[in-house]
């Protein structure tokens, strides 16, 4: 009887340390995921960034003569669409073939085509019904959620808020890879609807929640068509 009530103490004591430990191991995870895409992007794609835009400078220099270069398409950008796409498992494909791609800060999301925001948002970056698509020219819209506890991180648009102008974003559409380059960040409040409007001229508008873990605005950017 000693003995089982000695093996019951212990049994205990090794079932309150593991639950011990799985509770610090949550909280962790609660406090530190939020800072995880900010490290990785230090890490991983700060000064990858800033090597390739030495080389788009230089070639940029190099080409100075023509008025255009600045909006046609660079070897760089389309290097690292390639090598990015070259990774994806084919299990990627089963949301949607059609993607966008920001280098600079990671975001390699399928762009999906529902009816109901949340599924969409659930499962990558959703084009509004309503928009354009980039086939068809005007004003292709598309949102995503700026942060999810739940990985995979690269279908978010936490790091949006480190984009700047003349940064480039490559969207796969009907297995044509199109290339845009932002021209204008802004931010403006949920109930406005400019952002929405159709254009004649071929844009991507893509915008999420600001600031991080609130909706009271958001953070649109837009990027204008490249040239082949």
């Amino acid at each position: 009887m000693i003995n089982k009530f000695i093996q019951f103490n212990i049994f205990l004591k090794i079932l309150v340390f593991m639950l011990e430990f799985l509770a610090i191991g949550i909280f962790l995870y609660v406090v530190f995921l939020p800072f995880y895409p900010t490290i990785k992007y230090n890490i991983k794609y700060k000064n990858q960034n800033i090597e390739i835009e030495k080389n788009e400078n230089k070639s940029s220099e190099e080409n100075n003569n023509d008025a255009d270069n600045d909006t046609q398409i660079s070897e760089s950008i389309r290097k690292r669409t390639e090598e990015i796409l070259n990774r994806l498992p084919e299990s990627e494909y089963a949301v949607s073939p059609n993607r966008v791609i920001i280098p600079k800060i990671g975001v390699n999301a399928p762009i999906v085509e529902s009816e109901s925001a949340e599924y969409g948002l659930s499962r990558g970056a959703w084009r509004l019904p309503e928009s354009s698509t980039p086939d068809k020219g005007g004003n292709t819209i598309v949102t995503g959620h700026r942060f999810k506890y739940l990985p995979p991180h690269n279908l978010t648009f936490y790091l949006f808020h480190k984009l700047e102008k003349g940064d480039k974003i490559s969207i796969i559409w009907n297995k044509e890879k199109l290339f845009y380059k932002i021209r204008e960040i802004k931010i403006v409040e949920a109930n406005d609807l400019s952002i929405l409007n159709p254009t004649e001229e071929p844009i991507i508008t893509l915008f999420t929640c600001h600031p991080i873990y609130s909706t009271k605005q958001r953070l649109v950017v837009i990027g204008e068509l490249m040239k082949e």
